[in-house]
């Protein structure tokens, strides 16, 4: 489908006739948005308890399963006051499972926001025909612009997208006959690869989520020695 508006939580975007060549002249945009912009999560708030006359000091805890922290009040003396719902704003991640378009003449361009085409907002200009890693937005919504010229065309691309936790770069994944030594993708995180003992590694062993939502480079890949 060309020239859409697209919510999440997940959903396949492809170029027009995928996997069938796409056409000259292609002018097609893409907006997608989180279908809940801010997801609430657990509860914030102060725990006091007292038993046997002896007060406890009032702690400040996230609490996912009140019951399962507490337990029965009337037993244990606790209560929970004050409590506050804490929100996480969704961002979109984008990844490519095939990518095929005439290199320097045909793009896709991948931007922040819902305002196609505003140069300001650009996260990349791809073109080629290699799959790119996954994009990552900054806020509740993503947009993409696929333009193609005159003359020529290859196959196209497929994309899912997907919501997910602002503060996260996403799941990579693993490379193929490799192996991946951390599970966090959160900022700063990092995440270790290395090949099966008749592979080696291509790319960078160690990459790091990176503030801006992006991994400081591509995963890696596995190929025969």
């Amino acid at each position: 489908m060309c020239d859409a508006h697209l919510r999440g939580p997940s959903g396949i975007i492809t170029s027009p006739n995928f996997p069938i060549q796409y056409d000259n002249n292609a002018h097609c945009v893409w907006i997608i948005t989180a279908l809940n912009p801010a997801k609430v999560g657990g509860e914030l708030g102060n725990i006091q308890c007292s038993k046997q006359g002896l007060s406890v000091e009032t702690q400040s805890l996230r609490l996912r399963n009140r019951s399962c922290l507490l337990g029965n009040s009337k037993d244990n003396g606790c209560r929970v006051s004050n409590p506050v719902h804490q929100t996480s704003l969704q961002v979109i991640k984008l990844a490519f499972e095939e990518f095929d378009l005439e290199r320097g003449y045909d793009t896709l361009t991948v931007g922040d926001g819902g305002q196609d085409g505003d140069q300001k907002t650009v996260l990349y200009i791809l073109t080629g025909t290699s799959v790119p890693d996954l994009i990552v937005s900054t806020n509740h919504q993503m947009w993409l612009l696929f333009q193609t010229d005159g003359s020529g065309s290859s196959l196209g691309f497929k994309a899912s997208y997907e919501e997910i936790e602002q503060g996260s770069c996403g799941d990579p994944g693993i490379p193929a006959y490799g192996q991946r030594e951390g599970s966090r993708f959160r900022h700063g995180d990092t995440l270790k690869f290395e090949c099966q003992p008749a592979f080696e590694l291509v790319g960078q062993k160690a990459i790091t989520c990176q503030k801006n939502n992006q991994w400081s480079a591509k995963k890696p890949g596995c190929v025969c020695k």
